[in-house]
């Protein structure tokens, strides 16, 4: 396994984590029952839903803070990279074993009723990545519920180490604040050690406006204070377009 091997599981494999957050659809909460001498709290207004060329439009207008243009996706396009992605995630060995499950899940469960659309820039010299993806149709009730959800997922994944063939890497989450300026965002910063010691960094925030779950990510060797603020614009930029 080569480092952009490592290095592209590094990025796909939080982007299943960070769906798996999603995942949720069917996830429902009890309603309490009002008294009746109180009034009934109006049901709120339901969210735009968007579909994917909507979304994939709304992707085109997003630029990275040197305003270069992002190769844009749609979900249907990604869905089609979840059988090798799956496949990958299903040779290594991962502990501890329930974030294995968790991406499993993500990678292997789609989202009923879902519409989304991602943007990417590679840099190739530096070897950094930076993406945002938007993902519509999923009750709010479920996006908010488990996107609180995650943030027990980053303490329960913050040590793993992978293990595939001969090749052992390790993998450190822990919570990041700040990545962008959207009310309720979970920002979360990933260092895998590749095997030659170097250090692949990741930083990934999700947030919900509209019933849109935005996600933003920004990698790179030692990422740290760029990815963060690279991360964060595209967040902004994203949770300005959805209304």
């Amino acid at each position: 396994m080569n480092k952009n091997t490592l290095r592209g599981f590094a990025v796909s494999g939080l982007l299943v984590m960070g769906l798996t957050a999603c995942g949720g659809a069917g996830s429902s909460t009890d309603a309490g029952t009002a008294p009746a001498s109180e009034t009934p709290t109006p049901a709120p207004t339901a969210a735009k839903q968007y579909t994917s060329a909507e979304l994939t439009d709304l992707v085109k207008q997003i630029k990275p803070a040197d305003g270069t243009e992002l190769t844009v996706t749609t979900i249907d396009d990604l869905a089609a990279q979840a059988s090798p992605l799956k496949e990958l995630m299903g040779s290594m060995n991962i502990e501890p074993a329930e974030c294995k499950d968790l991406a499993m899940s993500g990678a292997s469960q789609p989202i009923e009723g879902a519409t989304g659309a991602t943007g990417a820039k590679v840099d190739a010299a530096t070897g950094s990545v930076s993406s945002v993806a938007l993902v519509s149709g999923v009750p709010a009730e479920a996006l908010q519920k488990n996107l609180k959800g995650s943030e027990s997922q980053i303490t329960t994944c913050s040590s793993m180490k992978m293990t595939m063939g001969d090749t052992a890497l390790s993998m450190k989450t822990e919570k990041l604040d700040g990545v962008g300026s959207v009310p309720g965002t979970v920002g979360l910063k990933t260092t895998m050690t590749l095997p030659d010691g170097q250090a692949q960094s990741t930083v990934m925030a999700f947030a919900v406006k509209g019933g849109v779950m935005i996600s933003a990510t920004a990698s790179g060797q030692n990422a740290g204070t760029d990815a963060a603020a690279a991360a964060g614009t595209l967040m902004d930029q994203a949770a300005a377009l959805v209304k």
